[in-house]
C-alpha cells in the first residue's frame, strides 16, 4: 500500500451516514491521526532541523569554505568550513557550542556523488580530534578519531544507493543510511598559544571534498583562511550582527512549516536507516493526507503547533535524561539514538549532535542540592576530592569540562573573567587552584568570589536562571558504567 492508499484508509467509509451515525467513527480516526501526529513530529523534528541547516549552501556558494556571520563554521555543499579558535561566546544562533575545541563542520549530499574525508597523519600522540558522522536525523554512524585510534588517510562516505568497490589508496568505505549527512571535526585546544597551534596543525589535516575532486596524496586545508572568510546572508551586516547578536536567536525548526520541510526532506532522502524506515512510511502518509483536503492539513498543522510547544516544554536541562547521581542527569543512549525518537528529539533542542556515548558522555543539570532552580545571583560551588577529576584517558585525547550556559543554552557574551568553561582547557594551562588537601573547587555565581585563590577557580554565571553541562571525551568503564559520580552542585549563600 503506498502512501496516497494509505490516506485514504484513514477516512471513514461513511462519514455521512444519516442522524449523525457517522461523527464516532470521524472522530475516531481524527484521533488516531492525531496521535500519529504528534508521534511523528517527535520522531522527525531532529531531521527537519538538521535539513534546514543545508541552507548553508547556498549562503556559502560563492565564498567557499567560511565563518558563516563570522561566528561559527560553514561552507558549500560536500565541502568543510573550520573556525581558528573556540567558537565565539557571543554566536546566539548554536545552542550548546563546546569551548574546548575547534570545530570543523561539512554538510553533505550523496545523491549523486560520494565524498572523501581525509583524517590526520600527523596527530601528536595524546592530543584529542574526532569526525563525528551524523545521518539526516542526527544518530552517529559513524566515529573516526583519536579515541577509536583510526589511522590517518582517506574514507569513501557513500550514500545508500551507492555500489562499487573501494578505490585504491583509500582505508576504507564508510556508509550513510540517508543522503544528508553531517561531518563535525573537532580538534581540542587548552588555554594557551601552543596548544591552539597544535590544534589548527591537526584539523588543517582534517576535511571533506567531494569524490571527483580528490587528488592524490594528502590534501590540505586552512582553518584560519576560513575563520578569515566572514560570510553574511543577504541582508546581514557584520555591524547588525555585532550591535545586535540576539537578531539570530531562531528556533530551527519552524512548526508553521513543519510539513512543508519535512516533505522536502524525506524526498531528497527516499531511504532512512532500518530503525527509522517504519516511521518515514507513517509520515509519508500523513503528508499525503495533508495534501488530500483542507480539514486534514488544519488538523495536522495545529497538532504540529502543540507538539511543539510540548516538545520544547520538556527539554530543559532540569528535565532531559535520568538520574546519573548526585543531581546530575544523563541520556545514557546519547548519538546511538535507535528508535529512541523522544530522546534523540530533545537533545536535538538543548545540545544537537551529540556524539556517540562511548566517544563523549554529556551530564546536565539545571537544579542545586535542594532541587531549586540555579540562579546568578546566588553562589555555588562544586568540589573534586583529591584524584577524583572525571576519569578520561588522556592517552587517547580524553578531556573533560564543565561548562555555564543561560537559560537558553547560549554562553555569556562577556564573561568577566573571559572564562565560559573550566576542566582540562585549564588544567593544562596551569590557571587553577587546588586546595592543601588535593581537593579542586569551582566557584559559580554572577559575582566574583571574596577570595582570591578562589577567584582563579571561578566560572561566571549569568544575572538570571543558568545550567550546567559536564562533557567528558574518551571516557573511562567508570564513567561508561556509572560508577564515578560527579560532585553535587552546592549552594553556599
Amino acid at each position: 500500500m503506498n502512501a496516497s492508499e494509505a490516506a485514504r484508509a484513514l477516512n471513514p467509509a461513511h462519514a455521512d451516514l444519516a442522524n449523525a451515525a457517522g461523527v464516532p467513527a470521524r472522530l475516531a480516526n481524527e484521533k488516531y491521526v492525531e496521535s500519529l501526529a504528534r508521534i511523528v513530529y517527535y520522531w522527525a523534528y531532529p531531521a527537519v532541523d538538521a535539513f534546514g541547516r543545508t541552507s548553508s549552501w547556498e549562503v556559502m556558494k560563492a565564498a567557499g569554505p567560511g565563518a558563516t556571520m563570522g561566528l561559527f563554521p560553514g561552507a558549500p555543499k560536500n565541502m568543510m568550513g573550520y573556525l581558528d579558535d573556540h567558537m565565539s561566546p557571543a554566536q546566539r544562533k548554536v545552542v550548546t557550542p563546546n569551548s574546548d575545541t575547534i570545530y570543523g563542520v561539512s554538510f553533505v549530499d550523496l545523491t549523486h556523488e560520494a565524498v572523501v574525508v581525509q583524517t590526520p597523519t600527523d596527530a601528536p600522540p595524546g592530543h584529542y580530534w574526532t569526525i563525528q558522522i551524523c545521518d539526516l536525523f542526527t544518530t552517529v554512524i559513524h566515529q573516526l578519531g583519536s579515541a577509536s585510534k583510526t589511522p590517518g588517510g582517506k574514507f569513501l562516505l557513500v550514500g545508500p544507493d551507492w555500489s562499487g568497490e573501494k578505490p585504491a589508496g583509500f582505508i576504507d568505505v564508510l556508509r550513510s543510511p540517508t543522503n544528508i549527512a553531517g561531518l563535525f571535526g573537532r580538534s581540542f585546544a587548552a588555554n594557551t598559544s601552543a596548544s591552539k597551534a597544535q590544534a589548527r596543525a591537526v584539523l588543517n589535516q582534517i576535511g571533506v571534498v567531494a569524490q571527483s575532486l580528490d587528488k592524490p596524496g594528502p590534501l590540505r586545508f586552512d582553518c584560519e583562511a576560513s575563520a578569515r572568510n566572514k560570510v553574511f546572508p543577504p541582508g546581514v551586516t557584520v555591524e547588525m550582527v555585532a550591535a545586535d547578536p540576539d537578531m539570530l536567536r531562531a528556533r530551527p525548526v519552524d512548526p508553521t512549516r513543519f510539513w512543508d520541510q519535512l516533505g522536502k526532506a524525506l524526498e531528497l532522502n527516499p531511504q532512512v536507516s532500518a530503525d527509522d524506515t517504519p516511521m518515514a512510511a507513517q509520515a509519508r502518509t500523513l503528508l499525503a493526507l495533508r495534501a488530500s483536503d483542507p480539514a486534514w492539513r488544519a488538523l495536522l498543522d495545529r497538532t504540529a503547533l502543540a507538539a511543539d510547544a510540548e516538545l520544547h516544554d520538556s527539554a530543559r536541562y532540569e528535565q532531559v535524561g535520568v538520574d546519573a547521581g548526585n543531581g546530575w542527569q544523563s541520556q545514557q543512549n546519547g548519538g546511538a539514538w535507535g528508535t529512541d525518537w523522544f530522546g534523540r528529539a530533545q537533545a536535538a533542542v538543548v545540545y544537537i549532535y551529540v556524539n556517540d556515548f562511548h566517544e563523549a558522555i554529556y551530564f546536565i543539570r539545571g537544579t542545586d542540592d535542594k532541587g531549586a532552580l540555579l540562579q546568578g545571583r546566588y553562589r555555588y560551588t562544586v568540589t573534586f576530592a583529591k584524584d577524583a577529576l572525571p576519569p578520561v584517558d588522556r592517552e587517547r585525547g580524553g578531556f573533560w569540562s564543565l561548562t555555564m550556559y543561560d537559560r537558553d543554552y547560549f554562553m555569556l557574551a562577556k564573561s568577566p573573567n573571559g572564562r565560559n568553561n573550566i576542566g582540562t582547557v585549564n588544567l593544562d594551562a596551569n590557571e587553577l587552584k587546588f586546595a592543601n588537601d588535593g581537593s579542586l573547587t569551582f566557584h559559580l555565581s554572577r559575582d566574583p568570589p571574596p577570595d582570591k585563590d578562589a577567584q582563579a577557580n571561578w566560572l561566571p554565571a549569568p544575572d538570571g536562571q543558568f545550567a550546567l553541562l559536564v562533557r567528558a571525551y574518551v571516557p573511562t568503564q567508570a564513567l561508561l558504567d556509572g560508577s564515578y559520580k560527579l560532585p553535587d552542585v552546592a549552594r553556599s549563600r
